[in-house]
């Protein structure tokens, strides 16, 4: 009986563990609802072929609904891939918040102040910004005159983007497990005037968080009834 105990508690306190860690990322989803672009990530237990057990993030790709703003420097991002960045250090980053704005000299930024693509220039006095669905930019510095291509915003795709590394403030940077990177040309997937919102699933994720509620409470519940029988076990040998 003894054994079996064991092996109750045990189980009950890896349970709660789990859920825990699984609820980390509930909240984490929860509190992200309106960051532009964002993928709700969840934990996964993963069971190796020597049955040792290990946590593996995993995020959800699913784009997000377009959200309107009406500035003609945001764009979403209505297909997969990422717009490439580089911080003022120079590290290269990738990002689906399309929530663009310019800096002092006109350049095309980030909301941290990351360059867009290689460069973006708009002039000052351009009074109009298009953004075609294949990133290229064009500005007219009067409504009718003939429009002036500035650059285009690059967009790239990895092989598994799900294993990039979230860098924070909505970015990514490369890594190994996120396989090759390649550049999309001849794509629509851009959208101006609004952002990509997130993709979390809030009737969802409140769902699971109750459900891992109710699972901690239950394993909890458990570990004290076994700890009780021990209590009594004890006394009874005195």
């Amino acid at each position: 009986m003894a054994y079996n105990l064991q092996g109750s508690v045990r189980k009950a306190a890896i349970n709660m563990q789990s859920q825990f860690d699984r609820l980390a990322y509930a909240t984490q989803n929860i509190a992200n609802l309106n960051t532009n672009g964002y993928k709700a990530v969840r934990f996964e237990e993963i069971i190796d072929a020597d049955c040792s057990v290990h946590g593996v993030e995993r995020v959800d790709t699913k784009v997000g609904d377009f959200m309107l703003t009406n500035n003609p420097l945001d764009i979403a991002l209505t297909g997969m891939g990422y717009i490439p960045v580089t911080t003022p250090s120079g590290e290269i980053r990738y990002t689906r918040d399309g929530s663009f704005m310019k800096d002092k000299d006109g350049y095309l930024i980030t909301k941290t102040g990351d360059l867009v693509g290689s460069g973006i220039k708009i002039d000052g006095a351009a009074q109009k910004v298009v953004i075609k669905p294949n990133g290229d930019v064009f500005t007219y510095n009067k409504l009718f005159d003939e429009p002036k291509y500035v650059g285009t915003i690059p967009l790239v795709q990895f092989q598994n983007p799900e294993r990039l590394k979230d860098v924070g403030a909505n970015e990514f940077s490369a890594t190994e497990e996120a396989g090759e990177m390649k550049l999309v040309i001849n794509h629509d997937y851009i959208k101006q005037n609004g952002v990509e919102h997130s993709n979390v699933d809030t009737i969802s994720e409140v769902y699971n968080i109750s459900r891992m509620n109710a699972s901690i409470i239950a394993s909890n519940s458990l570990i004290k009834a076994i700890n009780q029988m021990y209590d009594r076990a004890i006394n009874l040998t005195q």
